[in-house]
């Protein structure tokens, strides 16, 4: 097949990824290690695993990784199996163990922090040094109530790394997002590669005739931009009496403290490579959390986060939100398939960028620069 080239002297016109970094498994497997395991990865908040010996799983690009909450409070990262033989130790995304963590195949004990403390039938005589074999660790850090795991020997701070996100996520401190809890969650099976999905929330060229509600809140929007090239601060302006996204654009629900009046009135959006993608508004926080599950399969854990003493307030009720970005989410969700059925096509070999999709070509090179080179 002959390569698609774009012109490089066209003004802002750029080469998109080839079809097969969508679609083929080869090119997934080679993420798992080079992309998946080797950055900061958001699993969850905080808040899921509040008292000692709560506990969450999640799947890491095929790793299945155990976060602990210890007795001392801290929460501890490490690989969910077992050091005998190797047996997968917790099955539930989040539950809760007394005091120790016990294997099911042959009930070697590990306690809060990993190690390993008990060892049924086999003794201290038959020469086995429990202290080398506890579970092996993971790297985590928690930032703004975001759980981060890291599956790299070494790696950098996860303040480093999120200093060099292109969309600035330590700007928006007024937030107070790690203040947040979690009032409600939808989980999304999608057919379609993660950067699929991430492109697709970096872009608005499909809002006009995919989100027509969307862009009677946001008049940017039905200019396929995604973000206002007049406002300095790249905000999105919500039309005129607007203060959030429900189907009327307003709510019932108090403003986050802390926010200013341009606030009220704006939204905002930010990525952390690889998996986390976050709404700004002014009344809550809505954000996703991608899974990716293979080439052509990404789970979207998706959760939208309020003041607690919103949340405890007599007669709560997040539902004209959650009914409204749940239906953006879907009518995403569908295009995202309806690419992801096309990037295989002989008829697709790379796609392009015009100066709107602006966002997806800094995507891609990031991503280029943490994947590097296929193997030949």
């Amino acid at each position: 097949m002959l390569e698609e080239v774009v012109d490089p002297t066209t003004t802002g016109i750029h080469p998109g990824l080839p079809g097969r970094d969508y679609a083929d498994p080869a090119v997934y497997e080679h993420e798992r290690n080079a992309v998946f395991h080797r950055t900061w990865f958001c699993v969850g908040r905080e808040e899921e695993a509040p008292q000692p010996g709560d506990f969450l799983t999640r799947d890491v690009a095929g790793e299945s990784v155990l976060v602990t909450r210890t007795n001392d409070g801290t929460l501890r990262g490490h690989y969910n199996v077992c050091r005998h033989r190797g047996s997968v130790l917790l099955d539930d995304e989040a539950g809760h163990v007394k005091a120790a963590i016990v294997c099911p195949y042959h009930n070697w004990t590990y306690d809060l922090h990993g190690r390993l403390v008990g060892t049924p039938n086999v003794h201290a005589g038959d020469g086995l040094d429990r202290g080398s074999y506890g579970l092996r660790p993971v790297a985590l850090e928690v930032w703004d109530g975001f759980v981060f795991v890291n599956l790299a020997d070494e790696p950098t701070p996860l303040l480093e790394q999120l200093a060099i996100e292109a969309d600035g996520p330590l700007d928006y401190a007024r937030y107070g997002t790690g203040e947040l809890r979690v009032a409600h969650r939808i989980t999304y099976e999608v057919q379609a590669n993660w950067k699929i999905v991430i492109d697709n929330y970096n872009e608005c060229l499909h809002c006009p005739s995919v989100h027509p509600e969307l862009t009677k809140l946001v008049p940017i929007y039905r200019k396929g931009q995604v973000v206002d090239m007049d406002r300095p601060d790249l905000g999105a302006t919500l039309a005129d009496g607007l203060s959030t996204f429900t189907m009327s654009g307003v709510s019932t629900l108090p403003f986050l403290s802390g926010l200013t009046e341009d606030d009220r009135r704006t939204y905002w959006g930010y990525s952390i490579f690889p998996n986390l993608l976050v709404n700004l508004l002014s009344t809550g926080v809505m954000t996703y959390a991608l899974y990716p599950r293979g080439a052509d399969h990404t789970s979207i854990v998706s959760e939208y986060l309020y003041r607690p003493e919103t949340i405890a307030a007599e007669g709560f009720d997040c539902s004209d939100m959650v009914e409204f970005l749940d239906l953006v989410s879907r009518q995403d969700w569908a295009v995202c398939e309806r690419a992801q059925r096309g990037v295989g096509s002989k008829g697709f070999v790379r796609g392009v960028y015009p100066p709107q999709d602006g966002l997806l070509h800094r995507f891609a090179e990031r991503y280029l620069a943490e994947r590097g080179p296929l193997p030949s």
